[in-house]
């Protein structure tokens, strides 16, 4: 087809409907952000619209059906810009899905009006950002005389606290440890059915992959502090509960890194097992696991850093580990006990940073 990229023309036309498809659907959410974006700043500039987004004293049906009229300003917007590319250049969306049109191929940002969309929408962004978040950055400026008293514990740290907070220290290293040890075997043995190019062969599969893709991105989408509340009520107050949201957490991010690592193998050896007729089984123990086993390691590794990190937001909520004793003093405003224990936390995020750094160098 004219104006179609290399690929783009080779491409049947079943996959250039679903692609065009895939187009209108993009550029129908980019352009429905984009007016309410425009909206919202038009009004809060206007005094009518509070720093949430909300109407203020408007009905809730009243909402949903203006934004109903946005979304189908949105929709038609898509529909024209898909239809006149010819003369309008490609849309985002059409970018996205099937690549820009050959004649725009090489063209700078700001001679397509893509790129003038997209800095737009990019700009629409951050300044309805900078308001729902109510930056106010001469709060910041002026009143350093508040954080005076912090600053001066922090950087006089008490010793009362040395001792429990040593000894919750290693209650923490270990909450990490044991919730990324746990996570292991069984990350390992999804990422093999999230891992897109060993499960293609059959519809079964397929819906294998896309229930543990969907299940992991859910559970990694929950934070491992709403993991730590939901198993504090389930097993009590307590560093189990901490290992238990980490562990989740954990499984999830390390199946997504397993995962894309199998994505990445090289293809050869696998084929060349498969020729030999050997199982799925004694394709994946000699095909792929050689390869990633290096990787897997370094992922490891560096989830056991981030597990660290983690864990001392966890003892906040009641989780165990160092945070657990740190929340209380901030609270009470007892900053030489805050400012030791954040030393502790410090030095041994920093040390095991170098120590990780090092592994992974030996192992990549």
């Amino acid at each position: 087809m004219a104006g179609e990229t290399p690929l783009a023309a080779t491409r049947t036309p079943w996959e250039r409907a679903v692609g065009r498809l895939k187009a209108i659907v993009i550029d129908t959410v980019l352009l429905a952000l984009a007016l309410a974006m425009a909206e919202f700043l038009a009004l809060a500039f206007s005094g009518r619209r509070g720093p949430t987004g909300m109407l203020l004293g408007a009905e809730e049906i009243l909402d949903l059906l203006h934004y109903g009229w946005i979304a189908s300003l949105a929709f038609a917007g898509a529909m024209v810009w898909n239809l006149f590319e010819h003369f309008l250049g490609s849309s985002p969306g059409r970018a996205l899905a099937m690549g820009p049109r050959e004649a725009e191929e090489g063209l700078e940002w700001h001679e397509t009006l893509r790129g003038w969309f997209v800095a737009v929408l990019i700009e629409l962004t951050f300044f309805t950002g900078w308001l729902v978040t109510e930056v106010d950055l001469g709060s910041f400026l002026t009143k350093f005389s508040k954080a005076s008293g912090i600053v001066r514990g922090l950087v006089h740290p008490s010793g009362a606290v040395l001792h429990q907070g040593l000894v919750l220290l290693v209650q923490t290293i270990f909450l990490a440890f044991m919730a990324t040890a746990f996570a292991i075997p069984v990350a390992f043995c999804l990422s093999f059915l999230a891992a897109r190019n060993l499960t293609r062969g059959s519809a079964l599969s397929r819906a294998v992959y896309l229930v543990t893709r969907t299940g992991m991105n859910f559970t990694r989408a929950v934070e491992p502090l709403v993991w730590a509340l939901i198993f504090i009520s389930w097993v009590g107050i307590g560093p189990f509960a901490g290992v238990l949201a980490l562990w989740v957490h954990s499984v999830a991010a390390l199946t997504k890194l397993y995962s894309e690592q199998i994505e990445s193998i090289d293809p050869g050896p696998v084929d060349a097992i498969k020729a030999t007729g050997a199982r799925t089984l004694q394709v994946l123990r000699y095909g792929v696991v050689p390869q990633v086993i290096p990787p897997f390691l370094s992922f490891t590794i560096y989830r056991w850093d981030i597990n660290v990190r983690m864990s001392t937001i966890i003892g906040f909520v009641g989780g165990g580990g160092i945070g657990y004793i740190l929340k209380p003093r901030v609270d009470l405003g007892e900053w030489g006990e805050v400012g030791t224990l954040v030393l502790l936390i410090a030095v041994t995020v920093w040390l095991m940073d170098l120590v990780s750094a090092k592994i992974r160098e030996r192992i990549v």
